[in-house]
Order: C-alpha cells, then structure tokens, then sequence
C-alpha cells in the first residue's frame, strides 16, 4: 500500500470514531452532572427551628389554606445551590412553606365545619412550631409530557409533628364535624419547594413523594 494511501481512511471508519467520541464524552458529562447533584446541600441549624403555622389568604394561588412557614434564607440558601449545579433558569416560590392542608382538602372536608383557625391552632398544638425539623434529603422530580418537560426541587422531612396533625385533624372529621372519607392523613407529606422549572407550584400538589426514588442528595445541617 502507497504512503497515500495509508494516510486515507473510508468515511465511516470516521464518523464510527466521531460516534464514539462524542458518547464517551456525554457519559462523562451526564456522570459528571449526576456526581455533582449528590453532593450534600447545607443548611444551617438555626433555620430548621422556629418554624410558623400561617393562614394563607382565601383563594391563595399557592392552593394551600393552612403552612409552615420556614424562617426567612432557607430556601433562598437551597434555591442558589440548586441552581449553580443545575445551571438553568429556574424558578422559587414566592412565599415558600410547607403545605399542611390543601385548599381542595378544606373545600372536601372542612368548609362550613372546622374553621382555618382551629386548623392552625391543632397544627401548633401538634408541636409544629415547637420542634426543629429534620430534612431527610434534597429531592427532585421530572415530568415530561408532549411538548413540555416539567422539573421540581423539593426537600423532604422526617416531621413525626406533621403526621401527628394530620391524624388529629382527620379525628374532628371522625368526632361528627364531617365525612372522614373526604380527608386522608396520608395524602400529604412535608415537604418543601425549591425550585421549578415554572413557577405553577400548586400544580405538583397533592406530591406523591418516595424518598428510593426521589432524593438525589443528603442535606447537611451545619
């Protein structure tokens, strides 16, 4: 074979490495994006005590009637974590917290019999404000559906208070002030919204968290 014709190679021989190349690079991007994901999230302590049960104004956009509101820089903290690792345009909450009864839970099953502010006050009764709460992981959520893709920020807690409440308010409903089936204690669990790919956070409620296949990384409380 000629010196000529050495040096030349078929064309698919060179597109077949091009391939190659650019996969291996994309596992190694996509990894490289994975590892930095899992790395812990830090808060500080101080911000998972002192906690507040609010009342959400009537017709609140958040779709929520009674929160716990977290004090102010946590989720602000998490939210600029978030996004120096994802690296794309993302949106918080305006007034975050954490949902303790749905709007649409309160319609079924509350309105017209237990009033928002007997909520509020079993909620604090619950230990809701006393406790500090222990965030179990950063978690993240991904819906993609014809035309659009949809990805959530969430933080999910161990809150033993949070279900303790929940099965409190489900026993007024038991005690005569309604129709127990309307209202299930466990179709809500605490969590709290970081960040979104749009700022429809209503629209995940009720979330069907599960800490196997949602969280991505642990939370270090500093």
């Amino acid at each position: 074979m000629t010196a000529a014709g050495r040096k030349r190679s078929p064309l698919w021989i060179k597109l077949a490495v091009a391939l190659v190349v650019l996969a291996g690079v994309t596992v190694l991007f996509v990894r490289s994006l994975e590892d930095t994901r899992a790395e812990p999230y830090t808060v500080s302590r101080d911000l998972l005590r002192n906690w507040s049960v609010v009342i959400e104004p009537p017709a609140s956009p958040s779709g929520v009637v009674i929160a716990l509101r977290p004090p102010s820089g946590l989720v602000s903290g998490l939210f600029r974590q978030v996004f120096s690792r994802a690296g794309e345009s993302l949106s918080t909450p305006a007034a975050p917290s954490m949902p303790l009864v749905l709007q649409a839970e309160f319609d079924r099953a509350f309105a017209g019999r237990v009033t928002p502010d007997v909520l509020a006050e079993a909620a604090r009764h619950a230990g809701l404000e006393s406790e500090p709460l222990q965030p179990r992981c950063l978690a993240y959520r991904r819906i993609s559906d014809p035309g659009i893709t949809r990805q959530l920020f969430f933080v999910l807690f161990d809150v033993p208070e949070f279900e303790r409440f929940r099965q409190a308010v489900a026993a007024l409903l038991t005690a005569g002030a309604g129709p127990t089936a309307s209202f299930g204690p466990g179709a809500l669990l605490p969590v709290l919204f970081i960040a979104a790919s749009d700022a429809a956070f209503s629209h995940w409620l009720p979330l069907g968290a599960d800490a196997t296949e949602d969280c991505i990384a642990p939370i270090a409380v500093e």
